[in-house]
């Protein structure tokens, strides 16, 4: 991931220089402005996820799609695109992302009970583990939003409160048995969640926008493409 974040901060200071305004001092953290400008980059002229998700059958009415993991093939439900999907909406219908890429929102821990993982799946290799856990009524997501936001002004230190909720709200839960997403409260210093006490973390996916992304669903009045991928991101430059 470090590849696109790179080309996204050159992005931002290199269309902020061009206005004579940046009130990023580090390479890390960017205000609500910038990380729309380099957004704005991202989804139509951006780089896109090497090896994404294809799954056209399943808006075609199948109820499974071949995927990979680690250049092996296998069978994943239809089930989870449209649950994830649904997730990414309502989080930017909530508050809780605006921008799904590096800078906001662009991966999530899959974690199942871990009465399961230890009655299940702890015996059995990555490999074995992640094809199956996606068919798991009790999978969760656990999505990070607001990952590179600046909370504080860069020159007087003083908090940003036009950006409060978007940071309250940077902790999601997403599930795959068709329930809503549960916005978990905000830790004291703002962190994330990296793992929640009664789930196991197995695995993890990526998400990228852009226009000619595999992936489209609607969202307030607009629609939002999109790739996904289940392995480690490595960018390729778009066709």
């Amino acid at each position: 991931m470090t590849t696109i974040i790179n080309i996204l901060i050159s992005a931002v200071l290199l269309a902020l220089s061009a206005v004579g305004t940046s009130s990023a001092d580090s390479d890390w953290y960017f205000t609500a402005d910038e990380i729309e400008t380099a957004y704005r980059y991202q989804a139509y002229f951006g780089r896109r996820l090497h090896n994404p998700l294809k799954p056209n059958v399943c808006y075609f009415g199948k109820s499974e799609f071949t995927a990979s993991f680690r250049g092996r093939e296998f069978v994943a439900p239809c089930r989870f695109i449209a649950d994830t999907t649904r997730h990414l909406k309502l989080m930017i219908e909530k508050g809780a992302a605006r921008y799904l890429f590096p800078l906001d929102a662009d991966h999530a821990h899959l974690a199942i009970p871990k009465e399961l993982w230890q009655r299940k799946y702890s015996k059995l290799s990555v490999d074995e583990v992640f094809p199956q856990i996606l068919w798991e009524p009790e999978l969760v997501a656990l999505y990070h939003t607001a990952e590179h936001l600046a909370v504080r002004d860069s020159k007087s230190d003083k908090e940003i409160f036009q950006t409060k909720d978007w940071q309250a709200k940077r902790n999601v839960l997403g599930y795959f048995n068709g329930g809503p997403i549960r916005i978990l409260p905000a830790r004291a210093d703002g962190s994330a969640h990296d793992k929640l006490e009664q789930y196991e973390n197995v695995a993890s996916f990526h998400f990228l926008a852009h226009r000619l992304g595999e992936i489209a669903f609607p969202v307030n009045g607009g629609a939002i493409s999109l790739d996904m991928s289940f392995d480690e991101d490595y960018a390729v430059v778009s066709p």
